[in-house]
């Protein structure tokens, strides 16, 4: 068995992380760790970078995720989340 891919947060991200509560940062912890285990799972939409590479948008739960994967090195990048919050 492989192991799963390795993953990197954007600084954007990790301002985010830093700000939630302790329940919403495990959440996102065994969400990262759920596309580094399945890099292969598509997003809901796919949304350009400004670099202009496609990268995945997919919503977990309480959460939206924008991501991409390079397969060559085996990592997932994920550029940012937003909490979606009940209206």
């Amino acid at each position: 068995m492989s192991l799963p891919y390795k993953y990197f947060v954007d600084d954007a991200v990790l301002e985010v992380f830093c700000t939630t509560s302790k329940l919403q940062r495990g959440k996102l912890l065994r969400t990262f760790d759920q596309l580094a285990a399945n890099p292969f799972q598509q997003g809901d939409a796919i949304q350009l970078d400004r670099a202009g590479r496609p990268c995945q948008v997919k919503r977990f739960a309480d959460w939206t995720i924008t991501y991409w994967v390079e397969h060559l090195v085996e990592t997932v990048y994920i550029l940012s989340v937003d909490y979606l919050r009940l209206r």
